[in-house]
């Protein structure tokens, strides 16, 4: 089966060509129909960047149907100013109301990351959400014991972290490790992928920002993405897949209070070469 067909709509400007981040695009000459490379189907990445590139949609991939590209409406697409004010206006949340967020809320923040980008386009990031009180005090107790073993052990972590303050704040009863939140969201990724730390905290950024659109609260959850790094139990127990890695871990819930203003930071230092 050949990779892609052409039509005669094509110009021949050669934009297909150009777009194929893995060379399969071929023209003969300038203003050639392109041909795809022979025997290199498989090397495809299936970015779609060949289709989209088209401007006469001529270019059909027979591994990617018309029919599952989405148009871009560029009315609705933001200006500078207001995306600039949606990521100044971005705070961590550290204190969220209890009430669980029903699950096709949370599906629908998912799918709205789906086109984060990944190394080499392997799409291959997945997310385990810890869906409310019980399981989140299942997955509390799991970091907790992480917690202990690293305390007991007296291990250079538990000192950098100040680990055995935080257990002590979490036998009196103080949620330090979930701030009170009723999901969190753990993007896990192959641990031998191309680049799948990278891609789950990729991932994990963008999932904030768009809980903070939807007008949700969200706040990254370093007491459970060291737990996992160091206890792979932890994450077998939340059901991260066989031969992944939790990468990122993402509070999310109502916030109980909304900021109301966007606190000073400094610009940081740039250079140019």
């Amino acid at each position: 089966m050949s990779l892609f067909t052409v039509s005669d709509a094509c110009n021949g400007c050669g934009l297909c060509v150009a777009a194929c981040p893995a060379s399969l695009v071929r023209q003969a000459e300038p203003g050639a129909r392109p041909e795809p490379l022979a025997g290199r189907e498989a090397h495809c990445i299936l970015c779609g960047h060949c289709v989209i590139a088209c401007p006469t949609g001529a270019f059909v991939h027979e591994l990617l149907p018309a029919k599952d590209f989405e148009p871009i409406d560029r009315k609705r697409l933001p200006e500078f100013d207001a995306v600039r004010h949606l990521l100044r206006s971005r705070r961590s949340c550290r204190t969220f109301d209890p009430t669980s967020v029903p699950r096709e809320e949370l599906l629908r923040l998912v799918e709205a990351v789906r086109h984060a980008p990944t190394g080499h386009n392997a799409r291959q990031v997945g997310y385990v959400i810890v869906d409310g009180p019980a399981r989140m005090d299942v997955a509390r107790q799991g970091v907790l014991d992480w917690m202990e073993m690293e305390v007991a052990a007296k291990s250079a972590r538990a000192a950098e972290l100040h680990l055995g303050g935080a257990a002590r704040a979490a036998a009196k009863g103080k949620d330090v490790i979930f701030r009170g939140a009723p999901h969190v969201a753990v993007v896990h990724a192959p641990d031998t992928g191309i680049t799948p730390a990278l891609d789950a905290a990729i991932a994990g950024a963008w999932l904030e920002i768009v809980a903070a659109a939807a007008g949700y609260g969200a706040c990254w959850c370093g007491y459970l993405v060291f737990a996992l790094d160091a206890h792979p139990p932890l994450g077998t127990l939340l059901g991260v897949p066989e031969g992944h890695k939790g990468y990122a871990a993402l509070l999310l819930g109502r916030r109980a209070a909304r900021p109301l203003a966007i606190p000073p930071r400094d610009m940081p230092p740039v250079t140019f070469f």
